[in-house]
């Protein structure tokens, strides 16, 4: 039986470790909202910086809300709708709302949250009085990956999206927030619109409601197509991100939690973005120039550290950090324990190695991504399997255990041998990780990822389609039967529903979200929303033209179109690119 919802939240709050104290009756009141879970939530990095820059003004408190079991939740059942962990204050008595949007299947719950407090799903929406009489919504904004992704499946239901990182853009914008609710005793509504038309001057600021998407259909498609984009006057053409300098202070968790996903981890982050420019990768570019963070903060970091909690180093290639050694070394000596995410192959050295293994660390985990050679130079990840099967031999006969590898499957123009391929490495892998298990006397666990590409905004296969879900389950069964009964092996296959979402909305535009809220509205799966209001599934998850208007063209990330498609022709024709260098000026960021 779930526990009544200030029971749940109180054993929460008991076992969060945290470095935030605040007073909550301040001037403003805000609210930052994660459209999941509290354990997942908890082990977002990014939430949890948000949450401590929000609390960081003297005139401004932030409370947390998250994603609520509506069917069984006795908080929908007495009346009390979504509440804060802090106050356990209803989410439409904060001043302010602040949505974080890491991913994309999460969009579905942000219409749950709404419709639990009866806010009307679009901005435009919310300046009409509401069922009891009132004009007057909270300021609902959005920031996030997805903000400078591609925000439009989603955008017109926000007031103000943060296209950038929130360190940069903050403190211009909530010396707005502190201006005008000084001025209170006016209008709420009058003050909700002031600072939205204030704000819009900032870089990093996307107002949505001021640009107006026109589509019409085009060739043989049955889906409109974007034609063209009418701004407001007053507002930019195109929003430009906001982004941190070199040497930044790193995010670091503010707050641990037992109940979170990495349980009692303090995530530090050591690094923002990638110089090598995997095709596939969003992040890769979107963080583009990459940088390191301070070399004293993380330092110190680590340091401050608790004897119960681990230590979780995050960045998109954390071993090609300079100063990764430097940092595992020195929580060696503090007799702290972490944990790194994905590592490429060609920066793990004997001595790298040997320090993870000293620290105790039970797991490597390695992006693979595909045993196909050809494929491998598609996607810029040209890493021989000679390379791979190496490192394996390395990792298992230092004394760690386990590896778990990562592999994509729907790559663009990927066919059975390239599958059979990929099989034969996984197989391969396997030899290797029991040869190098038996010399150590023990052998752990060797689990193998698999999950089907989704091509994503700001990369150079963004106008790559989806693969087909019959073709894709048909290649995930015949990869299952060649591997499913070798013994030392584990498969971990993740849901094509789940993928053919993502890619729905991670390069959808304006009309995807009212097939979102269709499919809420009808409790209907995407695929019947799509169908029932008119289109067909094909032409979502179709190849894009390169000439076509796309919904994120929105935005200025400082990244060229033509850098991006002479990348994606490089990648057609088999040819890889080196990673960024110093003096690069390709991709037209630095």
């Amino acid at each position: 039986m779930m526990k009544p919802i200030n029971r749940l939240y109180d054993i929460y709050l008991n076992s969060e470790k945290s470095a935030i104290s605040k007073n909550r009756h301040s001037d403003v009141n805000a609210l930052l909202i994660f459209p999941n879970y509290y354990n997942v939530a908890m082990s977002n990095l990014g939430f949890l910086r948000v949450y401590e820059l929000l609390n960081a003004p003297d005139f401004m408190s932030c409370d947390r809300a998250f994603l609520q079991d509506f069917d069984k939740d006795e908080r929908i059942v007495n009346n009390r709708g979504i509440i804060s962990i802090e106050r356990r204050k209803n989410i439409l008595d904060y001043d302010l709302i602040f949505f974080s949007l890491s991913y994309e299947n999460d969009f579905i719950n942000i219409l749950k949250i709404f419709h639990a407090e009866n806010i009307p799903f679009l901005s435009k929406d919310r300046r009409k009085p509401d069922i009891n009489g009132s004009n007057y919504y909270p300021l609902i904004m959005a920031g996030g990956v997805i903000a400078f992704l591609n925000p439009e499946p989603v955008a017109p239901l926000f007031d103000i999206m943060f296209v950038g990182e929130a360190e940069a853009i903050f403190p211009d914008f909530l010396q707005i927030v502190q201006k005008h609710f000084q001025s209170l005793k006016k209008n709420k509504q009058t003050v909700k619109q002031d600072i939205i038309e204030e704000s819009s001057k900032l870089e990093g600021i996307y107002v949505p409601s001021a640009y107006d998407f026109i589509f019409s259909k085009r060739g043989a498609l049955e889906i409109p197509v974007i034609e063209n984009v009418i701004v407001k006057a007053s507002y930019p053409e195109k929003i430009k991100r906001k982004w941190l300098d070199y040497g930044f202070t790193p995010s670091i968790s503010s707050i641990t939690s037992e109940y979170a996903e990495f349980s009692s981890m303090k995530l530090i982050e050591i690094a923002r973005g990638c110089k090598r420019g995997c095709r596939f990768c969003s992040a890769a570019f979107i963080y583009l120039p990459a940088r390191k963070s301070s070399i004293k903060d993380v330092i110190s970091g680590i340091a401050k550290t608790e004897e119960f909690e681990k230590i979780g180093f995050v960045g998109l290639d954390t071993m090609d950090n300079e100063y990764i050694k430097t940092y595992m070394q020195f929580s060696l000596e503090e007799k702290k324990t972490f944990s790194l995410s994905s590592v490429r192959f060609d920066c793990l050295d004997e001595s790298n190695i040997d320090i993870m293994n000293r620290a105790g660390l039970k797991t490597v985990t390695l992006a693979v991504e595909t045993g196909s050679e050809r494929l491998k130079k598609i996607i810029n990840k040209d890493i021989k399997n000679e390379t791979i099967l190496a490192t394996i031999k390395k990792i298992i006969e230092s004394g760690i255990l386990n590896i778990k590898a990562y592999f994509m499957i729907g790559l663009p123009t990927e066919d059975i041998s390239d599958i059979k391929e990929t099989v034969a490495l996984i197989k391969l892998m396997r030899i290797q990780f029991v040869e190098s298990s038996r010399k150590n006397k023990r052998i752990g666990k060797l689990t193998i990822g698999l999950s089907p590409f989704v091509p994503k905004a700001w990369t150079p296969l963004q106008w790559e389609n989806f693969e087909n879900e019959k073709i894709l389950s048909k290649k995930i069964n015949f990869i299952y039967k060649e591997l499913n009964n070798l013994p030392n092996i584990s498969l971990n296959i993740n849901s094509v529903k789940s993928a053919f979402t993502e890619a729905f909305f991670a390069r959808g535009s304006r009309l995807s979200l009212n097939i979102l809220i269709n499919s809420f509205n009808n409790n209907l799966t995407i695929k019947k929303a799509i169908i029932d209001s008119g289109y067909k599934i094909e032409d979502f998850m179709r190849k894009y033209s390169t000439e076509e208007i796309l919904p994120w063209d929105i935005l200025d990330q400082g990244i060229t179109k033509k850098y991006l498609k002479e990348e994606y022709g490089r990648a057609l024709e088999y040819k890889t690119t080196p990673g960024c260098f110093e003096g690069c000026r390709r991709c037209g960021i630095c």
